[in-house]
Protein backbone atom coordinates (compact mmCIF):
# COMPACT_ATOMS: atom_id res chain seq x y z
CA UNK A 1 0.00 0.00 0.00
CA UNK A 2 2.93 2.36 0.64
CA UNK A 3 3.73 4.29 -2.51
CA UNK A 4 0.34 3.48 -4.01
CA UNK A 5 -2.44 5.94 -4.79
CA UNK A 6 -5.09 3.31 -5.52
CA UNK A 7 -7.09 4.08 -2.36
CA UNK A 8 -7.36 7.79 -3.19
CA UNK A 9 -9.98 8.74 -5.80
CA UNK A 10 -8.71 12.32 -6.09
CA UNK A 11 -5.27 11.00 -7.08
CA UNK A 12 -6.36 8.16 -9.34
CA UNK A 13 -8.51 10.67 -11.24
CA UNK A 14 -5.34 12.60 -12.17
CA UNK A 15 -2.62 9.97 -12.65
CA UNK A 16 -0.07 12.47 -14.00
CA UNK A 17 -0.32 14.70 -10.90
CA UNK A 18 2.34 14.67 -8.19
CA UNK A 19 0.67 15.94 -5.03
CA UNK A 20 3.24 17.12 -2.47
CA UNK A 21 1.17 19.29 -0.14
CA UNK A 22 0.02 16.76 2.45
CA UNK A 23 1.10 19.12 5.24
CA UNK A 24 -1.75 21.41 4.13
CA UNK A 25 -4.28 18.65 3.63
CA UNK A 26 -4.45 15.01 2.66
CA UNK A 27 -6.91 13.51 0.18
CA UNK A 28 -9.50 11.19 1.71
CA UNK A 29 -9.04 7.47 1.01
CA UNK A 30 -11.93 5.25 -0.04
CA UNK A 31 -12.63 3.80 3.44
CA UNK A 32 -13.04 7.29 4.91
CA UNK A 33 -15.28 8.41 2.06
CA UNK A 34 -17.36 5.25 2.47
CA UNK A 35 -17.70 5.79 6.23
CA UNK A 36 -18.69 9.43 5.83
CA UNK A 37 -21.18 8.55 3.10
CA UNK A 38 -22.73 5.80 5.22
CA UNK A 39 -23.12 8.19 8.14
CA UNK A 40 -24.80 10.83 5.98
CA UNK A 41 -27.11 8.29 4.35
CA UNK A 42 -28.15 6.86 7.70
CA UNK A 43 -30.43 8.15 10.48
CA UNK A 44 -30.13 11.92 10.87
CA UNK A 45 -30.49 12.11 14.64
CA UNK A 46 -28.41 14.42 16.82
CA UNK A 47 -26.11 12.31 19.06
CA UNK A 48 -27.57 12.13 22.54
CA UNK A 49 -30.25 14.74 21.85
CA UNK A 50 -33.20 12.54 22.68
CA UNK A 51 -34.06 9.12 24.02
CA UNK A 52 -35.32 7.51 20.82
CA UNK A 53 -33.34 4.76 19.07
CA UNK A 54 -31.88 6.99 16.36
CA UNK A 55 -30.43 9.42 18.91
CA UNK A 56 -29.10 6.62 21.11
CA UNK A 57 -27.48 4.90 18.14
CA UNK A 58 -25.88 8.15 16.96
CA UNK A 59 -24.43 8.65 20.44
CA UNK A 60 -23.11 5.09 20.51
CA UNK A 61 -21.29 5.62 17.20
CA UNK A 62 -19.72 8.85 18.49
CA UNK A 63 -18.41 7.11 21.60
CA UNK A 64 -17.05 4.24 19.52
CA UNK A 65 -15.26 6.81 17.36
CA UNK A 66 -13.91 8.56 20.45
CA UNK A 67 -12.49 5.31 21.82
CA UNK A 68 -10.87 4.49 18.48
CA UNK A 69 -9.26 7.91 18.05
CA UNK A 70 -8.08 7.96 21.67
CA UNK A 71 -6.39 4.59 21.19
CA UNK A 72 -4.77 5.81 17.96
CA UNK A 73 -3.32 8.85 19.77
CA UNK A 74 -2.12 6.78 22.69
CA UNK A 75 -4.44 8.34 25.27
CA UNK A 76 -5.13 6.34 28.42
CA UNK A 77 -8.88 7.03 28.52
CA UNK A 78 -11.40 7.89 25.77
CA UNK A 79 -12.74 10.81 27.83
CA UNK A 80 -9.37 12.54 27.42
CA UNK A 81 -10.25 13.21 23.76
CA UNK A 82 -12.92 15.56 22.42
CA UNK A 83 -13.87 16.22 18.80
CA UNK A 84 -13.28 19.68 17.34
CA UNK A 85 -13.44 21.39 13.95
CA UNK A 86 -9.66 21.21 13.58
CA UNK A 87 -6.40 21.99 15.34
CA UNK A 88 -6.86 25.77 15.10
CA UNK A 89 -10.11 25.64 17.03
CA UNK A 90 -8.67 23.08 19.44
CA UNK A 91 -5.71 25.31 20.31
CA UNK A 92 -7.98 28.32 20.78
CA UNK A 93 -10.17 26.17 23.04
CA UNK A 94 -7.19 25.28 25.23
CA UNK A 95 -6.12 28.91 25.56
CA UNK A 96 -9.67 30.10 26.28
CA UNK A 97 -11.10 27.30 28.42
CA UNK A 98 -8.11 25.58 30.02
CA UNK A 99 -5.39 28.23 30.07
CA UNK A 100 -6.90 30.73 32.54
CA UNK A 101 -7.08 28.17 35.35
CA UNK A 102 -3.60 26.88 34.54
CA UNK A 103 -2.33 30.46 34.92
CA UNK A 104 -4.59 31.70 37.70
CA UNK A 105 -1.59 32.28 39.99
CA UNK A 106 0.37 34.05 37.26
CA UNK A 107 3.43 32.68 35.53
CA UNK A 108 5.04 32.44 32.12
CA UNK A 109 3.84 30.96 28.86
CA UNK A 110 6.83 29.72 26.87
CA UNK A 111 6.27 29.80 23.11
CA UNK A 112 8.24 29.89 19.87
CA UNK A 113 7.57 32.89 17.57
CA UNK A 114 8.68 30.73 14.63
CA UNK A 115 5.79 28.28 15.02
CA UNK A 116 2.45 28.21 13.20
CA UNK A 117 0.39 31.32 13.90
CA UNK A 118 -2.63 29.33 15.05
CA UNK A 119 -0.39 27.75 17.69
CA UNK A 120 1.14 31.02 18.86
CA UNK A 121 -1.59 33.66 18.71
CA UNK A 122 -4.14 32.18 21.16
CA UNK A 123 -1.49 32.14 23.88
CA UNK A 124 -0.29 35.66 23.12
CA UNK A 125 -3.88 36.86 23.42
CA UNK A 126 -4.26 35.03 26.73
CA UNK A 127 -1.01 36.50 28.07
CA UNK A 128 -2.19 40.00 27.17
CA UNK A 129 -5.57 39.41 28.80
CA UNK A 130 -4.02 38.03 31.98
CA UNK A 131 -1.16 40.49 32.26
CA UNK A 132 -2.75 42.09 35.37
CA UNK A 133 -2.50 38.66 37.04
CA UNK A 134 1.23 38.50 36.33
CA UNK A 135 1.12 36.34 33.19
CA UNK A 136 3.87 36.84 30.61
CA UNK A 137 4.58 35.35 27.18
CA UNK A 138 8.27 34.40 27.00
CA UNK A 139 9.75 33.38 23.62
CA UNK A 140 12.33 30.76 22.78
CA UNK A 141 14.06 30.35 19.41
CA UNK A 142 14.54 27.81 16.66
CA UNK A 143 17.76 27.70 14.67
CA UNK A 144 17.85 28.35 10.92
CA UNK A 145 17.10 24.67 10.20
CA UNK A 146 14.00 24.65 12.37
CA UNK A 147 15.39 22.90 15.44
CA UNK A 148 14.52 24.27 18.88
CA UNK A 149 17.57 25.95 20.39
CA UNK A 150 17.89 23.97 23.62
CA UNK A 151 20.19 26.57 25.20
CA UNK A 152 17.78 29.39 24.43
CA UNK A 153 14.90 27.29 25.75
CA UNK A 154 16.80 26.76 29.01
CA UNK A 155 17.37 30.52 29.22
CA UNK A 156 13.65 31.20 28.78
CA UNK A 157 12.50 28.57 31.29
CA UNK A 158 12.33 29.33 35.00
CA UNK A 159 10.39 28.51 38.13
CA UNK A 160 7.78 30.98 36.81
CA UNK A 161 7.08 28.78 33.78
CA UNK A 162 3.51 27.50 33.96
CA UNK A 163 2.70 26.50 30.36
CA UNK A 164 5.08 25.40 27.60
CA UNK A 165 3.64 25.51 24.07
CA UNK A 166 5.56 23.21 21.72
CA UNK A 167 5.13 22.06 18.14
CA UNK A 168 5.74 18.33 17.70
CA UNK A 169 6.66 18.51 13.98
CA UNK A 170 7.33 21.91 12.44
CA UNK A 171 5.06 22.71 9.50
CA UNK A 172 7.83 24.18 7.31
CA UNK A 173 11.09 22.54 8.36
CA UNK A 174 9.65 19.10 9.19
CA UNK A 175 11.80 18.77 12.32
CA UNK A 176 10.42 16.78 15.26
CA UNK A 177 10.80 18.02 18.83
CA UNK A 178 12.41 15.79 21.44
CA UNK A 179 10.67 16.93 24.62
CA UNK A 180 13.13 14.98 26.75
CA UNK A 181 15.97 17.12 25.39
CA UNK A 182 14.38 20.35 26.66
CA UNK A 183 14.84 21.74 30.16
CA UNK A 184 11.11 21.85 30.92
CA UNK A 185 10.48 22.89 34.54
CA UNK A 186 8.84 20.02 36.47
CA UNK A 187 5.80 22.08 37.50
CA UNK A 188 5.06 23.32 33.96
CA UNK A 189 2.34 21.83 31.76
CA UNK A 190 3.23 21.08 28.15
CA UNK A 191 0.78 21.88 25.35
CA UNK A 192 1.75 19.95 22.21
CA UNK A 193 0.66 20.77 18.64
CA UNK A 194 0.48 17.41 16.86
CA UNK A 195 -1.01 18.75 13.62
CA UNK A 196 1.89 17.51 11.49
CA UNK A 197 2.81 14.38 13.44
CA UNK A 198 -0.54 12.61 13.87
CA UNK A 199 -0.97 10.16 11.02
CA UNK A 200 2.71 10.37 10.07
CA UNK A 201 4.66 9.28 13.13
CA UNK A 202 3.79 7.21 16.21
CA UNK A 203 2.12 9.12 19.04
CA UNK A 204 1.80 7.90 22.59
CA UNK A 205 0.35 10.85 24.44
CA UNK A 206 -0.11 8.93 27.69
CA UNK A 207 3.65 8.42 27.88
CA UNK A 208 4.51 11.92 26.68
CA UNK A 209 5.50 14.93 28.75
CA UNK A 210 2.52 16.68 27.14
CA UNK A 211 -0.69 16.83 29.18
CA UNK A 212 -2.72 18.76 26.60
CA UNK A 213 -2.48 18.49 22.80
CA UNK A 214 -4.26 19.20 19.52
CA UNK A 215 -4.65 17.18 16.32
CA UNK A 216 -5.76 18.15 12.82
CA UNK A 217 -8.03 15.61 11.12
CA UNK A 218 -7.64 16.80 7.54
CA UNK A 219 -3.88 16.24 7.67
CA UNK A 220 -4.31 12.55 8.60
CA UNK A 221 -6.82 11.56 5.88
CA UNK A 222 -9.92 12.70 7.79
CA UNK A 223 -12.57 15.01 6.33
CA UNK A 224 -12.02 18.78 6.37
CA UNK A 225 -13.27 20.42 9.54
CA UNK A 226 -12.34 17.56 11.87
CA UNK A 227 -9.81 17.33 14.66
CA UNK A 228 -9.38 16.56 18.33
CA UNK A 229 -8.23 18.14 21.55
CA UNK A 230 -6.52 15.99 24.17
CA UNK A 231 -6.55 16.86 27.86
CA UNK A 232 -5.26 14.37 30.40
CA UNK A 233 -7.71 13.55 33.20
CA UNK A 234 -5.50 15.24 35.77
CA UNK A 235 -6.08 18.54 33.94
CA UNK A 236 -9.87 18.26 33.57
CA UNK A 237 -10.52 20.31 36.70
CA UNK A 238 -8.99 23.33 34.97
CA UNK A 239 -11.47 23.32 32.07
CA UNK A 240 -14.15 26.01 32.17
CA UNK A 241 -17.52 24.51 31.21
CA UNK A 242 -20.19 26.95 30.03
CA UNK A 243 -23.27 25.65 31.82
CA UNK A 244 -25.48 28.03 29.85
CA UNK A 245 -24.45 26.59 26.47
CA UNK A 246 -26.71 24.24 24.57
CA UNK A 247 -26.04 20.74 25.89
CA UNK A 248 -27.70 17.39 25.87
CA UNK A 249 -28.02 16.69 29.55
CA UNK A 250 -26.74 13.51 31.20
CA UNK A 251 -26.99 11.43 28.03
CA UNK A 252 -24.10 13.27 26.40
CA UNK A 253 -21.96 13.83 29.51
CA UNK A 254 -18.62 12.05 29.20
CA UNK A 255 -16.16 14.37 30.94
CA UNK A 256 -15.63 18.09 31.64
CA UNK A 257 -13.54 18.13 28.46
CA UNK A 258 -16.33 16.86 26.22
CA UNK A 259 -18.90 19.05 27.99
CA UNK A 260 -16.83 22.13 27.14
CA UNK A 261 -15.37 21.24 23.74
CA UNK A 262 -18.44 19.56 22.23
CA UNK A 263 -21.09 22.13 23.08
CA UNK A 264 -24.04 22.23 20.74
CA UNK A 265 -24.66 19.76 17.94
CA UNK A 266 -21.76 17.39 17.43
CA UNK A 267 -20.54 16.38 13.97
CA UNK A 268 -21.08 12.67 14.48
CA UNK A 269 -20.43 11.85 10.83
CA UNK A 270 -17.09 13.66 10.94
CA UNK A 271 -16.14 11.88 14.16
CA UNK A 272 -16.87 8.48 12.65
CA UNK A 273 -14.94 9.35 9.49
CA UNK A 274 -11.96 10.52 11.55
CA UNK A 275 -11.98 7.20 13.39
CA UNK A 276 -12.00 5.49 9.99
CA UNK A 277 -8.96 7.55 8.97
CA UNK A 278 -7.16 6.43 12.13
CA UNK A 279 -7.99 2.81 11.33
CA UNK A 280 -6.73 3.30 7.77
CA UNK A 281 -3.36 4.57 9.00
CA UNK A 282 -3.19 1.87 11.67
CA UNK A 283 -3.68 -0.75 8.98
CA UNK A 284 -0.56 0.51 7.22
CA UNK A 285 1.50 0.87 10.39
CA UNK A 286 3.07 4.09 11.57
CA UNK A 287 6.52 2.54 11.91
CA UNK A 288 6.47 1.44 8.28
CA UNK A 289 5.05 4.79 7.21
CA UNK A 290 7.78 6.73 9.05
CA UNK A 291 10.42 4.62 7.32
CA UNK A 292 8.76 5.15 3.93
CA UNK A 293 8.68 8.93 4.43
CA UNK A 294 12.29 8.94 5.59
CA UNK A 295 13.34 7.22 2.38
CA UNK A 296 11.49 9.73 0.21
CA UNK A 297 12.76 12.73 2.16
CA UNK A 298 16.34 11.46 2.04
CA UNK A 299 16.11 10.81 -1.71
CA UNK A 300 14.92 14.39 -2.21
CA UNK A 301 17.49 16.08 0.02
CA UNK A 302 20.34 14.04 -1.48
CA UNK A 303 19.24 14.99 -4.99
CA UNK A 304 18.49 18.64 -4.20
CA UNK A 305 21.93 19.10 -2.64
CA UNK A 306 23.42 18.40 -6.07
CA UNK A 307 21.38 21.11 -7.81
CA UNK A 308 23.19 24.43 -8.00
CA UNK A 309 21.48 27.29 -6.19
CA UNK A 310 19.28 25.12 -3.96
CA UNK A 311 19.40 25.70 -0.21
CA UNK A 312 17.80 23.10 2.04
CA UNK A 313 15.92 24.63 4.97
CA UNK A 314 15.96 21.62 7.27
CA UNK A 315 18.52 19.36 8.93
CA UNK A 316 20.00 16.34 7.12
CA UNK A 317 17.62 13.39 6.75
CA UNK A 318 18.73 10.01 8.05
CA UNK A 319 16.89 7.37 5.98
CA UNK A 320 17.31 4.92 8.88
CA UNK A 321 15.22 7.09 11.22
CA UNK A 322 11.45 7.74 10.90
CA UNK A 323 10.73 11.12 9.32
CA UNK A 324 7.74 13.40 8.88
CA UNK A 325 8.18 13.55 5.11
CA UNK A 326 8.15 17.37 5.24
CA UNK A 327 11.08 19.13 3.54
CA UNK A 328 11.70 22.77 2.66
CA UNK A 329 14.07 24.50 0.28
CA UNK A 330 14.83 27.78 -1.47
CA UNK A 331 16.24 28.55 -4.90
CA UNK A 332 18.72 31.41 -5.13
CA UNK A 333 17.31 34.51 -6.78
CA UNK A 334 13.74 33.22 -7.08
CA UNK A 335 10.67 33.86 -4.99
CA UNK A 336 9.04 30.79 -3.57
CA UNK A 337 5.82 31.52 -5.43
CA UNK A 338 7.69 31.56 -8.76
CA UNK A 339 9.33 28.21 -8.03
CA UNK A 340 5.99 26.71 -7.02
CA UNK A 341 4.38 28.00 -10.22
CA UNK A 342 7.17 26.52 -12.35
CA UNK A 343 6.60 23.16 -10.65
CA UNK A 344 2.84 23.48 -11.02
CA UNK A 345 3.24 23.80 -14.78
CA UNK A 346 4.95 20.39 -14.63
CA UNK A 347 2.01 19.00 -12.60
CA UNK A 348 3.95 18.95 -9.33
CA UNK A 349 2.03 20.65 -6.51
CA UNK A 350 3.99 22.10 -3.59
CA UNK A 351 3.41 24.90 -1.08
CA UNK A 352 4.82 28.42 -1.21
CA UNK A 353 3.69 31.64 0.47
CA UNK A 354 3.96 32.63 4.12
CA UNK A 355 3.45 29.07 5.44
CA UNK A 356 1.25 30.53 8.22
CA UNK A 357 4.38 31.81 9.95
CA UNK A 358 5.28 35.26 11.21
CA UNK A 359 7.86 36.73 8.85
CA UNK A 360 9.26 33.67 7.01
CA UNK A 361 11.60 33.85 4.05
CA UNK A 362 9.65 34.74 0.92
CA UNK A 363 11.69 32.21 -1.05
CA UNK A 364 10.74 29.17 1.06
CA UNK A 365 9.04 26.25 -0.70
CA UNK A 366 7.71 23.18 1.09
CA UNK A 367 7.20 19.68 -0.27
CA UNK A 368 5.39 17.22 1.97
CA UNK A 369 5.31 13.55 1.05
CA UNK A 370 2.87 10.96 2.33
CA UNK A 371 2.08 7.29 1.98
CA UNK A 372 0.76 7.57 -1.60
CA UNK A 373 4.01 9.11 -2.91
CA UNK A 374 6.85 7.07 -4.37
CA UNK A 375 10.38 7.56 -5.68
CA UNK A 376 9.08 8.58 -9.10
CA UNK A 377 7.29 11.50 -7.44
CA UNK A 378 10.55 12.56 -5.80
CA UNK A 379 12.34 12.39 -9.13
CA UNK A 380 9.63 14.47 -10.83
CA UNK A 381 10.12 17.13 -8.15
CA UNK A 382 13.90 17.07 -8.60
CA UNK A 383 13.59 17.34 -12.37
CA UNK A 384 11.30 20.34 -12.05
CA UNK A 385 13.57 21.98 -9.51
CA UNK A 386 16.61 21.43 -11.71
CA UNK A 387 14.82 23.03 -14.66
CA UNK A 388 13.83 26.01 -12.51
CA UNK A 389 17.42 26.40 -11.31
CA UNK A 390 18.68 26.58 -14.88
CA UNK A 391 16.66 29.76 -15.41
CA UNK A 392 18.53 31.70 -12.72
Amino acid sequence: MLGSRRHFPALTAEPDLVYLDAASGTPCPEPVIAQLTAELRGPAANPGRGGHPWARDALRRVEEARAAVAAFLGATFPDEVAFTRGATGAMAFLADRWGPAALEKGGDILYCPGDHLSTVRPWLRLAERMRPQGVRAVPYRRDRLGRIDADDFARAASDRTAVVVVTDVHNLHGTRTDLDALAIPPAATVCLDCSQSAGRLPLRLADSRAEVAVVSGHKMFGPPGTGTVYVRRGQHHRIAVDRAAGRSGPARHVSPLTDAAEEGSLDGAGAAALASAAAFVDGIGLDALGDHLAGLAARFTDGAARIGGVTLLGPPVDPRQPHSGIVAFALDGQAGADVAFALERRRVYVRAGDHCLDGPRDDAVRASFHLYNDENDVDRLLQGLSAAAERT
